[in-house]
């Protein structure tokens, strides 16, 4: 038998099960494009067009019906409309448009897109999006943006935003914004804004802000402008203008260029605003630094300095100075102001032009004008005025009672 005879005969038989596999596929397949030609050995090698199932290499000029490919799938175009959104691959999904299946699992590069129906995980690049109706896992880069519809967790970069519909964790860099309509934790860093509808922790930097809509912040927030929060800030919070936990406290270093509010709650640990440090419903505890003044309704405790006045509706604990005034129902330690200490019961030391206690004064006040309804200690001042003194209720220099 000659050796061409030979090759021609091995041939044959090589190429008669890919025969026999392909045939099959067009039977099995009524309603599933009618065109694919099937040279694996056992499901294994070599497929081009519509072959369901391969281990090896697919190549097909857009997906119709996708069942598993195990190695490489390469698409020149988008799926068909009709696509049903199933199928696995994988290993490598290589599209010159748009590689998409039900789950991607391996590398997946796109020159428009990358998508997923259900699952995307591993490495996922398209010159637009990287798309993922479900999880995504991985390493993800997106021209344009990053999407995954439900929860995402590794690194996510997209030239404008990454957005993910559940939680987020890892890394997220948004040219204009990271979005997690779930809770965020890792580092996200957007050139306008970082924005969760829960909470976040780790590390958020927005050039404009940071945004937890629906929940807190914790970690290391930055915002250009703004860094709110509806829940609790935590660790260190800098905003370029304002610093705000809407319902909650502050705890940990919270810095504003014009101010730091604690809408609902308590400002605890080193609070600096350029104009005010506001606990609105709570305590500011810890030390307080503003321009113009330091509010805490329920109460101001620690070292507060500000250029305007030290107010509460409660209390004052700790030492307290003010450019112009000091007002507080009770004050302890010490207290003082270039114009007025207006403190009802006042215990410690007392220091203004004009101290005025209504209730109670313990302890020593001095300045130029000096009034107390009840003196347990010492005033010293031009005028001094103790009125729990019987015969010598106002006094030049010193007045005392004990």
């Amino acid at each position: 038998m000659s050796a061409r005879r030979v090759a021609l005969m091995t041939a044959f038989f090589l190429l008669l099960p890919s025969f026999f596999s392909y045939a099959g596929a067009q039977e099995s397949r009524a309603g599933a494009p009618e065109w694919g030609l099937d040279l694996t050995i056992r499901g294994t090698g070599l497929a081009i067009g519509h072959v369901p199932r391969v281990n090896g290499i697919r190549i097909n000029f857009r997906d119709h019906y996708l069942e598993e490919v195990n190695g490489l799938n390469l698409t020149l175009w988008a799926p068909a409309r009709d696509w049903e959104g199933t199928g696995t691959v994988r290993g490598l999904a290589l599209g010159l448009a748009a590689p998409t299946a039900a789950r991607l699992q391996g590398i997946s590069l796109g020159g428009v897109a990358v998508v997923a129906d259900q699952e995307m995980s591993g490495i996922g690049v398209g010159g637009v999006a990287v798309v993922s109706q479900g999880t995504l896992r991985g390493i993800a880069l997106g021209g344009i943006a990053v999407v995954s519809e439900g929860s995402s967790s590794g690194i996510k970069l997209g030239g404008i935003a990454t957005v993910s519909q559940g939680s987020s964790s890892g890394i997220n860099i948004g040219g204009l914004a990271t979005v997690s309509q779930g809770s965020a934790h890792g580092i996200n860093v957007a050139g306008l804004a970082t924005v969760t509808e829960g909470s976040s922790a780790g590390i958020n930097v927005g050039g404009l802000a940071t945004v937890a809509g629906g929940g807190s912040l914790s970690g290391i927030t930055v915002g250009g402008l703004a860094v709110v929060a509806s829940g609790n800030l935590t660790g260190i919070t800098v905003g370029g203008l304002a610093t705000v936990a809407g319902s909650g406290s502050a705890r940990g270093i919270q810095a504003g260029g014009l101010a730091v509010v604690a809408g609902d709650g308590s400002l605890e640990g080193l609070n600096v605003g350029g104009l005010a440090v506001v606990a609105g419903l709570g305590v500011a505890r810890g030390v307080n630094l503003a321009g113009l003044a330091v509010v805490g309704q329920e109460g101001v405790e620690g070292l507060s300095l500000a250029g305007l006045a030290v107010v509460s509706q409660e209390h004052l604990r700790g030492v307290s100075l003010a450019g112009y005034k000091i007002d507080a129902p009770d004050a302890r330690w010490v207290t003082g102001a270039l114009w007025k200490v207006e403190v009802d019961a006042a215990q410690g030391l007392s220091m203004a032009a004009w101290n005025e206690h209504a209730s109670t004064s313990r302890g020593l006040s001095i300045g130029v004008v000096n009034r107390a309804r009840e003196l347990q200690g010492i005033q010293l001042g031009l005028l001094n005025f103790a009125g729990n003194n019987a015969r010598f209720r106002w006094l030049p220099l010193v007045n005392a009672h004990f």
